[in-house]
């Protein structure tokens, strides 16, 4: 049934001069511009760099061939190294935070690449080392300056029209959100001229048969399904009818299919696999992450003995009990290990009926409540890293009444211990830590682990180790 909101063709009444169809760039030219002017910028910063330099310092004119042999490098691969991790996009240029960190970074990389080559060619006496540091600085701050002019000009030229937008004609259910859609076209490069509602179980309204027969002759640019059924036999007659008019068809899974086609592929034979599940790790990617548990834990437990010495004298002034508090869990394959924590509450419980501590909870005790605020509370858990009992990265671990309690009612819930535990994951970097009020915040929280178990790598690692410092120190509260 068509609800009565929604028809079975909607027109969005935009005209070709609305949404600059007849005049300026196509949209996704803009990479293309970015990158032209990121070379540029980058060569004209090293012949200021160095010639600056030589300048200011012996107030003479430095030799521009090897300092132009310099710019070209360093322009070429920074620009290649942007293009190869889709720096360029129209949507990734515009994110000012993640692009100053790409810029410090490859800028740092291909100086210090340079740098080496020149030293092992023996031909250092024409870069001075004044002269590189400048570039790298004139560098930085000309490529930080232009992410900031997109910032400000790409929204406003988007909105008066000033580039070439593709007119997108789109099928989907009922209950999808054209607004939605609306944002990520625009994002795109597009704009949504006309939607056709499919009927509840995928097919094409009667009415609307003709206009998609006619969208050759409406002058769409491209066709976009949204398809959320796990039914495709009416999604083929849709691209069977599509094939009578020359214009690109694109097919966006929703829903199940959704899920299904964002896990990783592969090939075999002549069909596609996709891997809903990852094997665990192998002997390799498992010994690579001991190394680093092992390392990480043993500096942080050495370098932050003063801290864990004075917490521990505090809790025994502040409350009869003991400093630290032990408790099973569950870890890698469902084998038990003993948690340790410092003692921040007044009760010690490790049995069948144990409550999460909430907010202002009568329990913690006044260093307690000091120590949680700030995660310190997790410190004593470095030792059980080093034992090889948790991971410093890896899903945490819950008491053994909740597992019990989550296990029957989240079907992959258990799917979490292929993995060791960890201080730290990509769930708590991601704001689902602490309490778990109801079944949706747990749900949570395993999607995500469940994300991170999938997607493992050693850099992945890095960044949560990296971003969890970061939310300490901001916020003091991870975990």
């Amino acid at each position: 049934m068509i609800t009565p909101i929604q028809t079975e063709i909607e027109d969005h009444s935009i005209s070709y001069e609305d949404i600059g169809r007849t005049r300026g760039l196509e949209y996704r030219s803009i990479a293309y511009v970015a990158a032209c002017m990121d070379f540029i910028a980058l060569l004209l910063a090293s012949l200021a760099g160095y010639s600056g330099y030589e300048y200011l310092a012996f107030r003479s004119a430095a030799d521009p061939s090897p300092v132009l042999g310099i710019g070209l490098v360093l322009s070429t691969i920074f620009v290649l190294g942007m293009h190869s991790v889709q720096a360029y996009k129209p949507e990734n240029i515009q994110l000012i935070r993640q692009q100053i960190r790409l810029t410090c970074v490859l800028i740092a990389s291909t100086l210090a690449f340079l740098l080496t080559v020149i030293f092992f060619l023996k031909i250092g006496d024409a870069y001075s080392r004044g002269g590189t540091l400048m570039t790298a600085a004139l560098s930085v701050c000309s490529l930080v300056a232009l992410r900031v002019f997109w910032n400000w000009y790409l929204p406003s030229a988007a909105a008066s029209a000033s580039f070439k937008r593709k007119r997108v004609l789109l099928l989907c259910g009922q209950d999808f959100s054209i607004e939605q859609w609306r944002h990520l076209a625009a994002a795109s490069g597009m704009t949504l001229a006309q939607t056709i509602r499919l009927s509840e179980d995928g097919s094409l309204p009667p009415s609307a048969m003709e206009r998609l027969r006619q969208s050759q002759a409406e002058r769409f640019d491209e066709v976009f399904i949204i398809w959320q059924g796990a039914n495709v036999a009416n999604l083929e007659l849709h691209l069977a009818e599509l094939r009578r008019s020359a214009l690109p068809v694109n097919v966006i899974f929703d829903g199940v299919l959704g899920r299904l086609t964002n896990t990783p592929s592969g090939k075999i034979g002549g069909m596609t696999a996709f891997q809903t599940q990852r094997p665990p790790l192998n002997a390799y990617e498992r010994g690579i992450k001991r190394a680093f548990d092992i390392a990480f834990s043993l500096a942080a437990l050495l370098s932050l003995f003063p801290l864990l010495l004075v917490v521990a004298v505090a809790i025994k002034l502040d409350s009869p009990g003991p400093i630290l508090f032990k408790q099973t869990r569950r870890g890698y394959g469902g084998r038990s290990f003993r948690i340790l924590k410092f003692r921040s509450m007044s009760v010690m419980e490790d049995g069948d009926d144990i409550r999460q501590a909430t907010r202002n909870d009568r329990r913690v005790t006044r260093v307690g409540a000091i120590i949680r605020a700030a995660s310190i509370d997790e410190l004593p858990q470095f030792w059980n890293v080093l034992r090889g009992d948790m991971s410093t990265v890896g899903p945490r671990p819950h008491a053994l009444a909740h597992d019990e309690l989550y296990d029957a009612q989240i079907v992959k819930y258990a799917y979490r211990r292929h993995v060791k535990p960890g201080l730290t994951g990509w769930a708590q970097i991601n704001n689902c830590r602490g309490e778990t009020p109801d079944i949706e915040k747990m749900e949570q929280r395993i999607f995500h682990d469940l994300w991170y178990i999938n997607n493992w790598s050693f850099w992945l690692d890095l960044k949560i180790v990296f971003r969890t410092a970061l939310q300490i120190c901001d916020f003091g509260k991870v975990y």
